[in-house]
Order: structure tokens, then C-alpha cells, then sequence
């Protein structure tokens, strides 16, 4: 079970659409955290850029960091969904990049920015990731692991895909299929290593609004076990991490409009629960909720989430939750 110990707007700019935050825990410095969101003119912008933040006392407060500028008309792109990594001791972000404002027709490319020195100094990468909405890089079995998903076709039908880099990361040349077909469109698959034994994918199904969320494991990243509703949760676009003995999953909530989260235990998929974080306004369905996590001590949490409610654009805010 969860409580909500606080939540802030940290945030909010005019004529500006903020959103697709992530957050992760600095793998060096005690109560240091970075949040990466993007900034836009809309939902599907022709401006763009990612603005990294670093927090020194545990999402308390937050200053810039670092920003990173794409223009269509300049740049012949957009950033569009960034998520934070860690590779060994290197912080990662990577995000996707589209060529239209229209994602039916845009073409797609992947990039890794890359720190070794805690987001002072970055290096660009370019990796040759067929599709769109990367997920975080996740190690398993001396492999890494990134998933993301491709547009088949100008009907917007979608496939699961998974990366996979056999160096640790300065080559990326195998891709697997997690999840393909007709009746369900598999997306923004989030990935967690269960102790090296197995990964586990929680899977959007893109074809309705009001859909289950599914899972589907894999004991080498490259089979994949037939996609399963979680239970009762419905919603998109989960972040989900591991605790001790359960599996948290943030997500968009479309069912009762909300920021939610679900939980489960390792291997007990059968008995999730949910809690819910936010609520959003109805009529803002599309404008919210895509959400990031992070553990920021014993058995406290930080999630960040965009959401708009009486704004007229969307901003980024925090909560702290708390398991008891």
C-alpha cells in the first residue's frame, strides 16, 4: 500500500508545452536525482528542445542543467520521448526524433546522449533504432537491453520491438520482435530485469483508449511469452521498476483519467493492485500522465508526471509517495 506525501508543480511556463518527464537517482552523489521533460509548442511540435534537472536534496528543488535544441525548419526534426539511463556510471538520455509534426508519415531516428560527468558535458550518439519511444536501457545477462516501438503501416498499426547491444553499448545491431498483432496495437513497452533470470515488458495496447495494460517475459530478450492483460488495470505508456518483492508501475490512468500506479508481487502478476496519484480534468484525456520513477530512500519514491488542469498548457510536477 501506498500514501502521497506531497505534491508540487515544479514546472510551468507560458505558451509552452512541457511534458514526457523522466526521472532517475545519480548512481554517484547521496540525494541527487535528474529529470529530463520536453519543451514544445504543442503536443506535436515544430520546436523542441529536452531540458535536463538536478535535484541535490531528493526532489525537494530543482535547477537547469543542461538543454538541448531541435527545430523541423532548422533541424529537419523534434525531440519527441526522452528517458534517463545509466550505463555502468555513465548517464544516459535517449530519445527519439521525428520529421512531422504528423507521426503517421514522420521518419524516425534515435539518439543517446551520453555523461560521464553527472550532466556537465555530454556526448551525442546516433543509434540505428528502427522506430520511435525508446525506453530506458535495462543490463541483462551481460547484454543490453532497450525496447522501443515501429509504425507498420499509414493506419497507425504498431510492433513491439526490442534492441539489444552486445558490447555494452557502443554498438547497437540486433532488434527482436516483443509483441506483434492484428486486433492489438503493442506499444511503449517498459522493461524490468528480475534477477537476471527473466525480463518482464508491460506493453500499451494503442488500438482504444480505455485498454488493458498486458505483460509478456522473456528469459533471453529475444523470445517472448504471448502478451497477458494485467488484471484490471487499463491505461498507457507504463514506467515501471522494481522493489524488493514487488513491481511498481506508473502509468496513464484513461479509464478514471488519473495518474495512477500499480503494484504487484515478483511472479504474482494475478494479485495487482493500484493507487492513484492525480487526477486530470476529463476533457484533457490526451494532455497528461506519461510518467517517470525513481526510489529516493527506503521505501520512499519520487514520480514525476505532466498534467494540465485548469492550465492552459501543461506543466511537470512531482509527488513523493511513500510504501507502508
Amino acid at each position: 500500500m501506498f500514501i502521497i506525501e506531497n505534491k508540487q508543480v515544479i514546472i510551468k511556463k507560458k505558451n509552452t508545452y512541457c511534458s514526457f518527464p523522466d526521472v532517475i537517482k545519480s548512481k554517484k552523489t547521496k540525494n541527487k536525482l535528474f529529470l529530463v521533460y520536453r519543451e514544445g509548442n504543442s503536443h506535436h511540435p515544430t520546436w523542441s528542445k529536452l531540458v535536463l534537472l538536478v535535484s541535490k536534496n531528493n526532489g525537494k528543488t530543482w535547477k537547469k542543467k543542461k538543454e538541448f535544441h531541435l527545430n523541423i525548419e532548422r533541424n529537419g526534426a523534434v525531440w519527441n520521448c526522452p528517458r534517463l539511463s545509466y550505463i555502468d556510471n555513465t548517464l544516459c538520455i535517449i530519445c527519439d526524433k521525428k520529421s512531422s509534426t504528423f507521426e503517421r508519415t514522420a521518419q524516425f531516428s534515435t539518439s543517446i546522449l551520453s555523461s560521464i560527468s553527472e550532466g556537465t558535458f555530454f556526448n551525442y550518439i546516433n543509434v540505428p533504432f528502427p522506430g520511435m519511444v525508446p525506453d530506458k536501457i535495462v543490463k541483462f545477462k551481460n547484454k543490453l537491453f532497450c525496447a522501443n516501438h515501429k509504425i507498420k503501416s499509414n493506419k497507425n498499426d504498431l510492433i513491439q520491438l526490442i534492441n539489444w547491444s552486445r558490447d555494452n553499448g557502443r554498438l547497437w545491431y540486433d532488434t527482436n520482435i516483443v509483441a506483434n498483432s492484428i486486433k492489438r496495437q503493442y506499444c511503449e513497452a517498459s522493461v524490468v530485469n528480475i534477477n537476471n533470470e527473466y525480463l518482464i515488458a508491460y506493453l500499451r495496447d494503442n488500438s482504444g483508449h480505455q485498454k488493458s495494460i498486458y505483460y509478456t517475459k522473456s528469459e533471453d530478450g529475444i523470445d517472448w511469452s504471448k502478451p497477458e492483460a494485467l488484471g484490471s488495470i487499463v491505461g498507457q505508456r507504463v514506467t515501471a521498476i522494481r522493489d524488493d518483492d514487488i513491481i511498481i508501475g506508473t502509468y496513464r490512468n484513461t479509464k478514471k483519467v488519473k495518474v495512477s500506479l500499480f503494484y504487484h508481487p515478483i511472479d504474482k502478476e494475478q494479485e495487482v493492485k493500484k493507487f492513484n496519484i492525480d487526477e486530470e480534468y476529463p476533457d484533457n484525456l490526451y494532455h497528461f500522465g506519461y510518467t517517470g520513477i525513481t526510489k529516493i530512500s527506503d521505501n520512499k519514491f519520487l514520480v514525476v508526471y505532466y498534467i494540465r488542469n485548469n492550465f492552459n498548457f501543461p506543466v511537470i510536477k512531482t509527488a513523493i509517495i511513500k510504501r507502508i
